[in-house]
Parts: structure tokens; C-alpha cells; sequence
């Protein structure tokens, strides 16, 4: 008898789910058709850094599978509280209400945020810097010819990873929450957090310049610190309210 009920469970979640996946699907192709109508405005802002560098397409499609392309790295990102908020529904009774506030009204609106600076952050300092020292690598025995879609590709990827990157303090409190890491264990890890930062800003921008590694360094260590207290003040909340417990 439970057996058959929980068969029951699960077929109505995974229909559910079904359901779910094809709702953002639509909602990812409404909010890239969306943006490729101001596709034009998206590649002139995307293209700056190249600072006069002609783009150019290498096969007759090239131009609009370029647009298309832009208009799907916008698309997702725009969507994505939607998406994220029809995911956290979908999930029924496996989570409880008080959980689905906090995802809903909290986690999901700071991530979201916490991305958009990212993506700013790589825009405004990262990706020029980076862009600069690729076509510099030429010394001038070589003339760039930029493939449109090839270039954003790298750039939706490295500023992707940028967003990501962003995500540090969400991703490590909600590891602490699991009991899988805790603020002790954070701090002790503190010099080689550092190397591996320097680590990962050389890997996104290969950049030779120490100025360029430092400021994108740095945004990472702030962002573990935020991490450490955070997780931090968290533990002393728990803390406190197991000694109520126990007092009572």
C-alpha cells in the first residue's frame, strides 16, 4: 500500500516537473525573442571593448546565428528568477513553505543581483583589460579578423564564470547550512583561498598585467570574507537558540 503510493508520488512529480521543464523552455525562447529584437543595441554595448575592431562573419549565417546567439545568453539571464521561482513550485511538498519563502523572497532576488554584479563587474573591468592583452599578443605581425560568433562565445562564457564566481557567498553559506563546511574551516583556509584566487583571476583574464589581476583578485577575497561572517554570525545564531532550547 505505500509502496503504491509513493509510485503515485512520484509519477504526479515527474509529471509536474514535465510540465515545468516545457514552461521554461517557453520562457527562455519569450525572453530570447525579446532580446533579439534589441539585439543591434546588446552587440554595439558587447562590442566596446574591442574599441574599434571590426567584427566580421565568415559564412553566410554567421550574422544572424550571432544575433541569435547574443540573444540567447540574454534570454536565460533575464528569465532566470522566473525560472528559478517555477523550479522552487515544482518541488511541491518536498520542501517546506517556510524554505520556499526564504528561496522565493531572499536567496533567489541575492543571487540574481549577485550575478548582474558580476556580469558588470567582468563588463566594465575584466573583459576590457583581457580584450586589450589578446590583441596585443599579435605585436603587429598579425592583423585580428574576429569572427562575430566565435567572439561571443568567449565573452557570454567569461563573463558567465564572472557571475558565477559572484555567487561565492550564496554557495558557501548554504554549504555550511549542509554541515558540510563550517566558519572554523573557512579562516584556516584563508592563504590558500588566496593563492587560488590568484589562481582563478589569471585563468579568466591572461593578462600579465599585476594591476589587472589584483582587481579581479580582490572582489573574490571580499566576497569569501563576506562568506566567513555570514556563516559566522549564522553559527552564534544557532548557538543561541540551541541554549534556549536546552534551557527551557
Amino acid at each position: 500500500m505505500i509502496k503504491s503510493e509513493l509510485i503515485v508520488q512520484a509519477a504526479h512529480f515527474l509529471e509536474r516537473f514535465r510540465k515545468t521543464i516545457l514552461w521554461i523552455i517557453l520562457i527562455i525562447i519569450a525572453a530570447a525573442s525579446l532580446v533579439y529584437l534589441e539585439s543591434n543595441l546588446l552587440i554595439n554595448i558587447l562590442a566596446k571593448p574591442l574599441n574599434g575592431i571590426q567584427l566580421h562573419f565568415m559564412t553566410p549565417s554567421e550574422g544572424l546565428m550571432a544575433k541569435i546567439k547574443v540573444s540567447f545568453l540574454g534570454g536565460p539571464v533575464i528569465a532566470s528568477p522566473v525560472i528559478v521561482f517555477l523550479i522552487i513550485r515544482a518541488t511541491g511538498s518536498i520542501i517546506t513553505k517556510k524554505i520556499k519563502r526564504l528561496l522565493i523572497f531572499v536567496i533567489i532576488p541575492l543571487s540574481f543581483i549577485l550575478f548582474i554584479g558580476g556580469v558588470v563587474f567582468g563588463y566594465t573591468l575584466v573583459l576590457p583589460t583581457t580584450i586589450k592583452f589578446l590583441m596585443d599578443t599579435s605585436d603587429g605581425f598579425m592583423k585580428p579578423i574576429l569572427s562575430a560568433n566565435e567572439y561571443f562565445s568567449f565573452i557570454g562564457s567569461l563573463l558567465f564564470c564572472i557571475g558565477v564566481i559572484f555567487e561565492l557567498p550564496l554557495i558557501l553559506v548554504a554549504l555550511s547550512r549542509l554541515g558540510i563546511i563550517n566558519c572554523k574551516m573557512l579562516k584556516n583556509a584563508r592563504k590558500m583561498t588566496i593563492l587560488f584566487s590568484f589562481i582563478i583571476a589569471a585563468l579568466i583574464t591572461p593578462s600579465s598585467d599585476a594591476f589587472t589581476l589584483i582587481i579581479v583578485t580582490l572582489p573574490i577575497l571580499v566576497l569569501y570574507e563576506i562568506s566567513v561572517l555570514s556563516i559566522l554570525l549564522l553559527e552564534k545564531k544557532d548557538k543561541r537558540k540551541k541554549k534556549k532550547e536546552l534551557s527551557k
